[in-house]
């Protein structure tokens, strides 16, 4: 995967570098993941020879907004916020089923799944505490936008917590269903007698919208948004005109 293809660039400046990753690609290598968004940044000019180093990760096949230090000080500083919880992050997340309630949170220990090492689930192995909170953005006939805030950054937590809310994401093959189709919702829905429908989105259904923190230089508060991908963006559209409830 080339640069532009890989990441935008939101933001920098010379302590900080905000990227809106693109689904697909991992932060780091590893886990059967060869390329990643580090290695390359590493070779990318526009970095002017500064290191990237990593602050947090969100998963490979989640869009959206990734943080980057580009000094030992400026990581060291933001990587104190994340400790302490005081970063605001926000996610746009669809998933299958309608919430009762308006908003909520989910205070539940994510584990490693003793079954599967590439899974986690409540509690489970070396469970850690984790909370979620959630908003509802918008209701769909089967399918709902929901906003999540995670305070703490277990691996996968949002996708747990949303599985255990007895919501999971629309498209996600650990923890959901494989593709969220159109014909779910348009009646009538008709194809061409040789055609094949292709899914709204075929991965996970999960973009991190936008990110809060404090400049690790200057002090101030600094807030950045990730654009939704236009996969994300035609699947909301789709939703809108075929499935929108009032």
């Amino acid at each position: 995967m080339k640069p532009k293809d890989a990441y935008t660039i939101i933001f920098q400046d010379e302590a900080v570098l905000a990227l809106n990753k693109a689904a697909g690609i991992a932060v780091l290598p590893g886990r059967g993941r060869t390329e990643s968004v580090i290695g390359l940044l590493a070779a990318d000019p526009r970095l002017k020879g500064c290191k990237p180093l990593v602050v947090h990760r969100i998963d490979a096949d989640t869009s959206g907004m990734l943080l980057i230090a580009l000094t030992p000080q400026a990581q060291a500083a933001l990587a104190k916020q994340f400790r302490e919880h005081t970063v605001v992050k926000e996610y746009w997340a669809l998933v299958r089923g309608m919430p009762l309630h308006e908003s909520g949170s989910v205070d539940q220990a994510v584990g490693v799944d003793p079954h599967n090492p590439k899974r986690m689930m409540i509690k489970g192995d070396e469970p850690r505490m984790a909370r979620t909170k959630w908003v509802i953005g918008q209701r769909y006939d089967g399918v709902s936008l929901v906003k999540v805030y995670p305070v703490t950054g277990r691996r996968h937590q949002i996708r747990v917590h949303l599985k255990a809310m007895g919501y999971p994401l629309a498209v996600d093959p650990l923890y959901g269903g494989t593709e969220l189709k159109l014909s779910e919702f348009k009646k009538r829905y008709k194809l061409g007698k040789f055609a094949e429908e292709r899914p709204l989105m075929s991965r996970l259904t999960l973009h991190a919208r936008s990110i809060t923190v404090t400049h690790p230089v200057t002090g101030a508060e600094l807030t950045l948004e990730a654009d939704l991908p236009k996969d994300f963006r035609s699947a909301l559209a789709a939703l809108d005109r075929w499935a929108r409830r009032t």
